[in-house]
């Protein structure tokens, strides 16, 4: 898809996954036996599978100031190993009702120089997207009550917001359970996107994702196999998902 094609229609397929996972959310759940590669752990750290790809844009977590086997004094620790990144965002605050899931973004996707990237002049090279930033997204908060810190959410409301901090984490409210749903947009450049950042050398592609993550407040206990599921899938122009969800 070009990248005029994408900036246009950003917004309607955006709107189109999330209702198309609203309906895929009404099905019963029941348990579901891993499989031996999948992405159970966007950091590549479950214990239970082995993980198909270790370089997708996972969500940073801040961890607490606090010791536990999860947290060290503020970092994030998935089985022990550090997954925290630099990851600055813009945030949007608006006190109108609605307002949180009633909203159009528009963005210009920017458009590569013609020469090929340079390296021998710094601050004067030619660079190309993929060397400024892996992935451009928007995101929104959604209700997970299987997702930290694993309470129940009121859908719509602003009762789920949270007053415990990194500094105090007893004696407050942990907040309803939440996911972290990105529209992620991949520059081209760095193919292919199995092990990098880009689908191809000339196209921009796009994806929605959702992170989870299965840790209780404070991050006292985590679970080992499956501390932060993600649920990724390509967004198409017509509509037809690439594979099953």
């Amino acid at each position: 898809m070009s990248s005029k094609l994408l900036s246009h229609l950003g917004a309607g397929l955006l709107l189109s996954a999330l209702i198309w996972l609203g309906a895929a959310g009404t099905a019963a759940a029941g348990p579901l036996k891993p499989s031996g590669f999948g992405e159970l752990d966007c950091n590549g750290q479950s214990t239970l599978q082995t993980s198909v790809n270790r370089r997708l844009n996972c969500t940073d977590i801040r961890g607490f100031s606090t010791w536990t086997p999860n947290t060290w004094n503020g970092r994030f620790y998935d089985n022990g190993v550090y997954i925290g990144h630099d990851e600055p965002d813009m945030t949007f605050l608006s006190t109108a009702q609605g307002s949180g899931n009633n909203v159009t973004w528009t963005e210009t996707l920017p458009r590569d120089p013609s020469a090929a990237p340079t390296v021998q002049h710094p601050g004067s090279d030619v660079s190309h997207w993929f060397e400024l930033t892996a992935a451009p997204w928007f995101s929104m908060a959604m209700c997970d009550p299987n997702s930290y810190p694993q309470s129940s959410c009121t859908p719509l409301s602003d009762s789920n917001a949270p007053t415990c901090t990194p500094l105090q984490t007893s004696g407050c409210y942990a907040g309803g359970g939440s996911a972290f749903m990105e529209l992620q947009l991949y520059p081209p450049g760095f193919p292919p996107f199995a092990d990098s950042t880009s689908c191809n050398d000339s196209q921009w592609c796009a994806a929605l994702t959702i992170d989870s993550l299965e840790c209780t407040t404070g991050f006292a206990t985590c679970n080992p196999g499956c501390e932060e599921p993600v649920n990724f899938a390509w967004i198409q122009t017509n509509g037809v998902p690439t594979g099953p969800p």
